[in-house]
């Protein structure tokens, strides 16, 4: 009775202490950048990133910065998803050139939950259509 007391007591600590670690890794505002490789088409240009900034505030609001052989950014908002396996929910509503892009995407962090891993968005400016994909060097 004892033992099966004992590892009762002992799956509900880790229980607990799982949870806390999932409550820990809740992003709550994030400043990486990170370089790596990835594009920016639009249809008729294609331009290669080599490294990316990604401001999250706390009250929604992003800002990204893509380094091509130009500077580029986009603004917009941003929300955690259930788990970050997911990756992070990204709403474009500006930048990208002329200011007025929207559009989508995801935002996936490493396990440290502070480096990005891989950044990708897909948003139309006027009549084009912008795709960013960017993954980050190891």
């Amino acid at each position: 009775m004892i033992r099966r007391f004992s590892t009762l007591l002992c799956a509900a600590l880790i229980a607990m202490a799982v949870c806390t670690v999932a409550d820990a890794q809740k992003i709550e505002s994030l400043n990486a950048t990170a370089k790596g490789k990835g594009t920016i088409s639009t249809g008729v240009d294609k331009l290669t990133i080599y490294s990316v900034m990604v401001v999250l505030k706390d009250n929604g609001d992003a800002e990204f910065t893509f380094y091509c052989d130009l500077q580029l950014s986009a603004k917009g908002r941003w929300t955690a998803s259930e788990s970050a396996d997911q990756g992070i929910n990204l709403e474009i509503t500006g930048g990208v050139v002329s200011g007025n892009a929207s559009g989508s995407g995801k935002l996936f962090l490493r396990p440290d939950g502070k480096s990005i891993d891989k950044l990708n968005i897909d948003a139309k400016s006027g009549s084009r259509t912008i795709s960013i994909k960017f993954v980050a060097d190891k």
